[in-house]
């Protein structure tokens, strides 16, 4: 026998203009969630330093070598301001955006070289746990974010090569240029924030030391 009422209502799907803004507002509440992850390890940097029981701050050579530090650096920085342009210039911004992420995955390349020279490991006093836990973490979810540029890549490259709308389906338009436009800002501006971060944790970690 047939149900005589359906078994779940119909839920309505969103309209199409409200998803760039979802975008928009999502990306902003994510960043926010970073700040509260890595300024534990600020505030561990600065009271261990501060407090250095037994004189544990370092414990032998410990210094991380600054080349791969600016280095790291100037990738993310160079990284960011493509993914800036890409997202101001729409017509080249497939091979900025592309540029952004060949960028991205130097700078994770360059830190995992760099723990091959560092000469110290997480046991040589609160600085080396600190430096450890914070550039690994920092690198764990820039591969996240290099993976979120690159979907951006694939999209560019999608719609360059169709020229065209998909069809709708559930209200959610894939290749709709408002939307893929949105996507892209929503990614410049959080990798902008990373960046900063990962400039932030520069000075720290190789400038004051």
């Amino acid at each position: 026998m047939e149900a005589s009422a359906p078994t779940h209502p119909r839920i309505e799907p969103e309209p199409p203009e409200w998803q760039p803004r979802n975008l928009r507002v999502g990306v902003r509440l994510l960043a926010g969630a970073e700040a509260f992850f890595f300024v534990s390890f600020v505030f561990a940097y600065f009271y261990l330093r501060s407090l250095d029981l037994n004189r544990s701050w370092k414990i032998g050579h410990v210094s991380p070598p600054i080349g791969y530090g600016i280095g790291i650096v100037v990738a993310l920085v160079v990284s960011a301001a493509l993914l800036w342009l890409a997202s101001r210039r729409p017509q080249t911004a497939l091979p900025l955006s592309a540029g952004a992420l060949a960028l991205a995955l130097a700078a994770i390349v360059l830190q995992c070289i760099q723990y091959t020279t560092l000469g110290f490991g997480p046991g040589n006093g609160a600085f080396a746990s600190v430096f450890i836990g914070w550039t690994a973490t920092y690198t764990l979810f820039a591969l996240f974010c290099a993976y979120w540029i690159e979907t951006q890549v694939a999209s560019l490259w999608r719609l360059g090569r169709e020229g065209v709308q998909r069809p709708v389906r559930e209200g959610v338009p894939t290749y709709d240029v408002p939307l893929a436009r949105a996507g892209l800002e929503a990614c410049s501006f959080f990798w902008i924030y990373y960046a900063v971060l990962g400039f932030i944790a520069f000075v720290i970690l190789y400038v004051v030391t």
